[in-house]
Parts: C-alpha cells; sequence; structure tokens
C-alpha cells in the first residue's frame, strides 16, 4: 500500500494521536498514520521552502525500512497551479494501486484537493481508497500531555461523490441504476454491522427490493418496454416507503434519503392509474404518449421515435375499437391498413387530388396521422439503419423531426 501525503510550513507540536482506540506520539500526524496503516511505501508532496525547513526534520523520525519517493509540487497560487499539483498527485499512482491519504498538513486547499484526486483515482485508475487520514489536532485534548488528538478516516466523505455522481446521472437520464448500486453497497454495509441480529437483518430485504425496482424500471425504459415500465414504476412508492426506516439507520445512505422524493416525482408520471376494462386502453395511451415527453426531455431520441411509431398503432387501434390484448398478427394487420392509406394519401398528394381513406376513414386527423406514420417510419429507419442509406439525414435534423413528431402527437384526440 502507498500512502500520499503533504507538508507545510506549519508549527508542529508533539501529540498524541487515537486511532481505533491505539495511540501514537509524533511530531508529525503522517507518522502516527505510517504507524497504524504500515504503508510498503510512502509518496510525500512538497512545495521547496517546506523541503528545505520542515522535511528534514520529518525524514528522521520515519521507519529506516520504509521506501520514500518525494514528489515537488508548487504552492497553488491559481488554478493553473492546482492543477499542476492535481496530475503530480494522479502521476504517483499506478492504475489498481492500493492507496490512502493523509490529509492532515499542508495548505488549505490541499486536503480537499486530495478528496477530489482519490475520488478521481477509484472512478479512472480502479484504484482502492483504504483510507483518507485526518489529525483533528484543533479538537485535540489539551488536559493531557502531550495533548491527545484523534485521527479520522474520511474516505467514507467519498461516497458524497459517488451520490452525486450518481444523481446526476439520473438528473440527466432518468437512469437509476447507479443510484441501485450504491444502495445494495449499503446493504452490504448494514449486513456487516447486524450480524447476529436476524430481526434487523430481515429489514435488510426493503433495500434490496428498492434496489431490484429502480433497476428495473431503469432496464424497461432504455429496453423500451412502456407496460413493464409502468407495472415497475406502480411498485415504487410502497418499496421507497419500505426502505425509509432502514435508510435512517446509516449515515452514508443519508444523501439518498433526500433523492427519494425527486425519485418518486420522476417516475411516477409513468405509471398507469387503476381503471375499469373499458377505460385501460385510454390510460394506457395516456400514461405512454407521457412516457415520449420523457424520452425527449432526457434526449433518448432512439427511444422516443421507437416507442413514438408504436404509440401511433396502438392509437389507430384504440379508434378501431380493437383491444390492446389481441395478437401481434392482428397488430400487424393494422400497420398494413396504416401503410396502404399513407401511401395512398402520398400519391394523391403528388397527383393533386383529394384524398379519400377506405380502412381508416372513421379515424379523426386521419391525413395528419397518415403524414405522422410515414414521417416516424422514415426517421426510425434511418436512425435504426446507423445512417447506412441514401441521403441519410445529420443528427440535428433528426433531432427536429422528432420534437415535431412528438408535438403532433400530444395533439392528437384520444378514444
Amino acid at each position: 500500500m502507498k500512502l500520499l501525503t503533504f507538508l507545510g510550513l506549519n508549527k508542529y507540536y508533539l501529540t498524541r494521536y487515537v486511532w481505533h482506540g491505539e495511540t501514537f506520539d509524533a511530531q508529525f500526524a503522517p507518522l502516527a498514520t505510517i504507524h497504524f496503516l504500515k504503508p510498503q511505501q510512502l509518496t510525500i508532496f512538497l512545495t521547496d521552502d517546506v523541503r528545505e525547513k520542515v522535511f528534514p526534520t520529518f525524514q528522521k523520525a520515519l521507519p529506516p525500512d520504509l521506501s520514500v519517493e518525494i514528489k515537488p509540487i508548487p504552492l497553488g497560487e491559481d488554478d493553473t497551479a492546482l492543477w499542476d499539483i492535481f496530475t503530480t498527485i494522479a502521476d504517483s499512482v499506478e492504475e489498481g494501486d492500493e492507496i490512502a491519504f493523509d490529509i492532515t498538513h499542508g495548505l488549505r486547499s490541499f486536503p480537499y484537493l486530495a478528496l477530489l484526486v482519490a475520488s478521481y483515482l477509484r472512478a479512472a485508475m480502479q484504484v482502492q481508497v483504504r483510507a483518507v487520514v485526518y489529525g483533528a489536532f484543533d479538537v485535540r485534548d489539551q488536559s493531557t500531555t502531550p495533548n491527545s488528538a484523534p485521527l479520522f478516516d474520511l474516505s467514507p466523505m467519498l461516497h458524497l461523490l459517488e451520490w452525486a455522481s450518481a444523481t446526476d446521472r439520473f438528473n440527466r437520464t432518468g437512469d437509476a441504476r447507479y443510484l441501485a448500486s450504491l444502495l445494495r453497497e449499503q446493504q452490504k454495509v448494514l449486513a456487516q454491522r447486524w450480524q447476529g441480529q436476524p430481526e434487523q437483518l430481515r429489514q435488510l430485504s426493503a433495500l434490496n427490493n428498492l434496489a431490484g425496482n429502480l433497476q428495473e424500471i431503469s432496464q424497461a425504459l432504455r429496453l423500451i418496454r412502456p407496460h413493464q415500465t409502468m407495472q415497475a414504476v406502480n411498485g415504487l412508492s410502497q418499496r421507497i416507503e419500505a426502505a425509509k426506516p432502514v435508510l435512517q439507520e446509516t449515515a452514508a445512505a443519508r444523501p439518498f434519503t433526500r433523492l427519494l422524493d425527486n425519485l418518486f416525482q420522476t417516475y411516477h408520471p409513468l405509471s398507469v392509474d387503476k381503471a375499469d376494462a373499458s377505460a385501460q386502453q385510454r390510460q394506457t395511451l395516456m400514461t405512454e404518449r407521457r412516457m415520449l415527453t420523457w424520452y425527449v426531455e432526457r434526449e433518448l431520441w432512439v427511444q422516443a421515435v421507437a416507442l413514438g411509431r408504436e404509440w401511433l398503432v396502438s392509437w389507430v387501434m384504440a379508434h378501431l375499437g380493437i383491444a390492446p390484448e389481441t395478437s401481434s398478427a392482428e397488430r400487424h394487420r393494422v400497420e398494413g391498413f396504416i401503410n396502404t392509406e399513407a401511401d395512398a394519401f402520398l400519391q394523391a398528394k403528388r397527383e393533386s387530388r383529394s384524398f379519400v381513406p377506405i380502412f381508416l376513414r372513421e379515424i379523426p386527423k386521419v391525413e395528419t396521422v397518415l403524414g405522422l406514420w410515414k414521417s416516424l417510419t422514415n426517421i426510425r429507419n434511418d436512425i435504426l439503419h446507423a445512417g447506412m442509406r441514401d441521403n441519410p439525414k445529420p443528427p440535428h435534423t433528426l433531432i427536429q423531426n422528432i420534437r415535431k413528431s412528438l408535438e403532433t402527437i400530444e395533439k392528437l384526440p384520444l378514444p
């Protein structure tokens, strides 16, 4: 394991540092961290002044068998210098390393920078962060000689950055899978804490159920499964309420408790109200239309155009009085009607003559619907054929056409 640390031009006093009930007297907090964590290598980041005036005293107290690497850094007087420090720290670590930080000493910006670097290294280089140690000299017990100060491990605070990243992903895309994985991590933490307490262990199923529900919703939305999405969202409120008391048991899960209402509000429009059979088809069309808006708001264009085309088939079926439980063969038959009528409509427009529908004469706004059908089909084919066709549209045109199609769908009357 590598220990990464800093020194500054501070005054250093002999202090009794306390770590999990054990003590070690040292003038510098990293010496206590070395004693407790027993790293194989020390990497220390020093400004020129600190290397000249402070490091010699620190070096004399180091274990003789410890490998020491000195990395020069600037003072961090501007943002460019801070990025240089970031690069120096990141370059001192190899992919997959196990590391720890001692952030007690150095300039005030260094602890903040070290936490961000630790989070970055975990994500970008699969580095294992064993601990982020801080010697709390300011809250030392001055009634003892030497004064006694606790060493805190701040590495659990890295989870806050992970929650922030997962929340950002959810807010931008509606994808809660990363949040679900963090929930399962908290479940494991509580399972270890509650070993031998069967009643409390049984409560953990609520976290697993909520994580599974969030993953199911996210996957159903990504794979354009509207009915599975509706069913999963309908059970979300109950699972959130069941998980709330369990989440209160761990401080690291508190960021998630603040997200619960946001989760519900984001997914609730995708639920379908319970209705009798006669109203079920209308309710489903309403919810799927909200789902289309949901996709567009999150720039999920492929899902939006695919669902939009299928929604139009369902809308025509509803106006023809065909129940949604019919076979796929019946659905293909209706698609055939729409295609035939759409081709006839376009031919009539080219020949500047009036169009009289045959199969869809009872459908409201039939000419709008047939034009929309051709547009959605062309957009879908252009996207799904990866632009490998004659005259493929550029992305901005496809997006513009998807938005226009949704505006038209919003104006179609439901049966």
